[in-house]
């Protein structure tokens, strides 16, 4: 089963949740902010009402009655459904923000992973008496790179959140320091009964033979394109091949039916103009939708485990730009849908700021920028977890070895008895270790007493008087 499927869904608002990933804030923003724009239709609905009652015309007040109720009643229902939609969801991993506007069908989701929360700030607006009064104001998390901070407005009690996301940020450091603990355990555990770890497995089953396409390359015009060694290719939208070939490929046909009628209906005495004339402009067309084809084809975003690259191209070589983006350095990755066309056929641009950058890449016109947001997602995750696999077995090569070398019974056909062997001889010594020291028989034996002159103790010899002091 494939790690997508395992993943369940926080809520209908938000994109996925890992398996090993607890949600601690699940808020909105402050209600001020619904009700700082609920004041207007309330006042406004008065007003109306006796405007309309002065209208001497019955029918005309009836209906102006009507609209004193239903436009700020509709007014009211927008402006919450617009509170309601932005949501901050704050996890033991990451913090993400969404956003919706109802009108411009805008979305947008930023989502910032623990491990790059460099620092958070509060701010308290100076000339605003009721963010004391109601305790709201804003969070903002920084990051390494400025483009990837992530501001959160109006957040009530902003103080109880930046003391929680600052707890969680240090215990994720030692969750981490925790896990890569029970990691070398477990490697060693491994290591020492002669199993294969997942990466030596996954090492003897790679090739050399070069990635194909394994699943979504079966149309013509596939916009995402799974490989066999589980890179994602990503074109842009469908639509955008389509706005660019919709002219060459008129072109094309009306050249072809003039080329038909040319034979079929023109008097022999024109048709080598009107031959001409269609050739040229066949020709034309096809050149126009073969760079336009072909430069779709080649503009792709490649997502894979450790990087994520960018090409752009242009036929003729023209142009070949590649740009490739290590995942470990993307501190912030937003996806936003605007308009009524681009929400209806989810279009959208991917935008990932990256440490020490000063200007974010772009996956633009991309078909469900939220999914290619939680592929990156995803893929950074599974890095982080890789690379502290591979130091757990980093460590455990480097134990392994001491032990072997403590042990003085190297033997390299079977290091794992040699690491067993040597761990009952360190379990033997770990359990005389608080014994006292034993010394050599030579230094035990006690030394014989020095032999004292018995005049001088013998009690019959009277003992000479001392010298004191007038």
């Amino acid at each position: 089963m494939s790690d997508s499927a395992d993943q369940k869904k926080i809520n209908p608002r938000f994109a996925e949740q890992r398996e090993d990933e607890t949600v601690l804030i699940d808020s909105r923003r402050h209600s001020w902010a619904f009700l700082r724009t609920a004041w207007l239709p309330i006042l406004l609905l008065p007003v109306m009402w006796l405007a309309a009652t002065q209208v001497q015309a019955q029918a005309l007040q009836l209906g102006l009655l009507g609209l004193s109720l239903l436009l700020p009643s509709a007014a009211l229902v927008y402006f919450y459904l617009e509170w309601r939609n932005d949501s901050v969801i704050v996890t033991d991993q990451r913090i993400i923000r969404i956003n919706r506007t109802i009108v411009t069908m805008q979305r947008q989701i930023a989502q910032v992973g623990m491990e790059s929360v460099h620092e958070i700030n509060i701010e308290i607006p100076s000339g605003d008496i009721f963010a004391r009064l109601l305790r709201y104001g804003t969070v903002v998390v920084k990051t390494a790179g400025a483009q990837g901070n992530l501001e959160l407005d109006l957040m009530p009690k902003p103080a109880r959140m930046q003391q929680l996301v600052l707890a969680t940020r240090k215990g994720y450091d030692e969750q981490q320091a925790q896990r890569h603990g029970k990691m070398v355990r477990a490697e060693m555990q491994r290591w020492m009964a002669g199993e294969a770890t997942d990466d030596e497995l996954r090492a003897q089953e790679t090739t050399d033979q070069p990635p194909r396409p394994v699943r979504g390359s079966n149309g013509y015009l596939s916009a995402r394109i799974e490989m066999s060694n589980g890179d994602i290719v990503y074109r842009k939208h469908i639509s955008v091949w389509l706005r660019h070939t919709t002219i060459p490929l008129a072109v094309i046909v009306v050249s072809l039916a003039a080329l038909i009628l040319t034979f079929a209906a023109v008097a022999p005495e024109i048709r080598v103009v009107t031959f001409s004339i269609a050739m040229v402009a066949l020709l034309v067309g096809s050149l126009a939708y073969y760079w336009l084809d072909w430069d779709w084809r080649n503009d792709i975003y490649i997502i894979s485990d450790d990087t994520i690259t960018l090409v752009h191209k242009r036929p003729f070589f023209l142009q070949n730009l590649r740009d490739q983006i290590l995942v470990e350095r993307i501190d912030n990755v937003e996806s936003s849908t605007s308009g009524f066309v681009s929400a209806l056929l989810q279009i959208g641009d991917v935008r990932m700021s990256l440490v020490g950058a000063d200007e974010p890449k772009l996956f633009t016109r991309v078909h469900k920028p939220a999914q290619i947001q939680q592929e990156i997602s995803r893929r950074q995750h599974n890095k982080a977890r890789r690379r502290a696999r591979y130091d757990a077995m980093q460590q455990r090569q480097i134990l392994g070895e001491y032990l072997a070398v403590a042990n003085g019974a190297a033997n390299p056909a079977n290091p794992a008895a040699t690491a067993q062997r040597a761990l009952r001889s360190s379990a033997v010594s770990n359990s005389d270790r608080n014994r006292p020291p034993r010394l050599p028989r030579k230094l035990a034996t006690r030394p014989a007493a020095p032999k004292v002159d018995s005049s001088l103790t013998s009690p019959d010899k009277p003992r000479p008087p001392r010298f004191r002091a007038s």
